[in-house]
């Protein structure tokens, strides 16, 4: 398999809540001050925590996701070595102890849909973003009819700002969606398409009986996302367009 679209899929597992903001700050400076030059080795940056937010009191671990893509692994490679903002994060991550554990990462490769729109080339606010992953009979069957209906969403629904299905070699049946929404209203609007219902009633024979799938919600940071890849997809090489 090529290595055109790596993805890093995080998990961040902050001490406390005042580390949590710490990350998040963290994050976000590097969102503002890196990722929009063009000379930036991540394509797509984007980092979230969970929605709705823990209620005052919840004794839930505090965790922060993440999905950042590279045109290559030459290019995570180049990204891991950058001293100003890549492991400057993971000094001050160390020198102040803001993980309560180590960070989880998995490699994920782009197979299709879209990252992002021409629509929204400007900052616009927080995004609602659903993470599913399954584990399918037949994956190939299942990128079949779940490519062309990323093409309707794109077509369709531009509520829908992000709509990415995810493979991996080390797990030939499991599959990622990544989808960010512009609000609730676009989310509720996309689970109650005919177009939708009629996808999960095939995923529904495709998917083992032993995992099956799960599905997380999650609130984008402020300011945390930036992409210049605006089809994605195979279609995504060669595009310009800075989010």
């Amino acid at each position: 398999m090529a290595d055109d679209g790596i993805a890093l899929f995080c998990m961040l597992h902050p001490e406390s809540p005042a580390k949590q903001q710490r990350c998040l700050d963290l994050l976000r400076h590097n969102a503002r001050g890196y990722y929009h030059k063009p000379e930036a080795k991540c394509t797509t940056w984007s980092y979230f925590t969970p929605f709705p937010p823990p209620k005052a009191g919840s004794t839930k671990p505090l965790v922060i996701g993440g999905l950042e893509i590279y045109t290559s692994k030459a290019a995570l490679q180049s990204q891991v070595n950058d001293p100003i903002y890549f492991q400057s994060y993971h000094d001050t991550v160390k020198r102040e102890s803001l993980y309560s554990a180590p960070e989880e990462l998995v490699a994920w490769y782009l197979a299709d849909g879209f990252i992002a729109r021409e629509t929204h080339a400007e900052p616009f606010g927080s995004a609602v973003i659903s993470v599913t992953k399954m584990v399918c009979k037949d994956q190939r069957e299942v990128l079949d009819f779940m490519t062309p209906f990323a093409q309707w969403v794109r077509a369709n629904e531009p509520g829908v700002l992000t709509y990415a299905i995810f493979t991996r070699p080390k797990a030939a049946n499991e599959l990622l969606l990544f989808v960010r929404y512009e609000d609730t209203t676009a989310l509720k609007g996309h689970d109650k398409a005919p177009e939708h219902q009629d996808i999960i009633k095939k995923l529904s024979q495709m998917i083992t009986n032993d995992i099956g799938q799960t599905t997380t919600l999650w609130k984008e940071v402020d300011d945390s996302f930036v992409s210049n890849a605006v089809c994605g997809g195979k279609a995504a090489h060669g595009t310009s367009s800075k989010l």
